[in-house]
């Protein structure tokens, strides 16, 4: 799941990106982008977040949270 996470925000970026990557040390991970890493994370994972967790997915770490407590729902 993390490849596959790390694969869709580097896309979105346009950027290198790793484990650790997050909206603080990311200069192109600014608020338009975050909102396409949400939309592609939407769609490759068959989810919908709510605009709470949308606010608190500032890492590639959190995403992979939400995304694991999604799947076990």
């Amino acid at each position: 799941m993390i490849n596959k996470i790390i694969k869709i925000v580097s896309e979105v970026l346009g950027a290198e990106i790793n484990e650790n990557s997050s909206q603080k040390n990311c200069d192109k991970w600014d608020s338009l982008r975050h909102l396409n890493i949400i939309i592609a994370l939407e769609d490759a994972f068959d989810v919908t977040f709510e605009p709470e967790e949308i606010a608190e997915m500032k890492s590639v770490a959190i995403i992979e949270e939400f995304l694991k407590r999604r799947q076990s729902e």
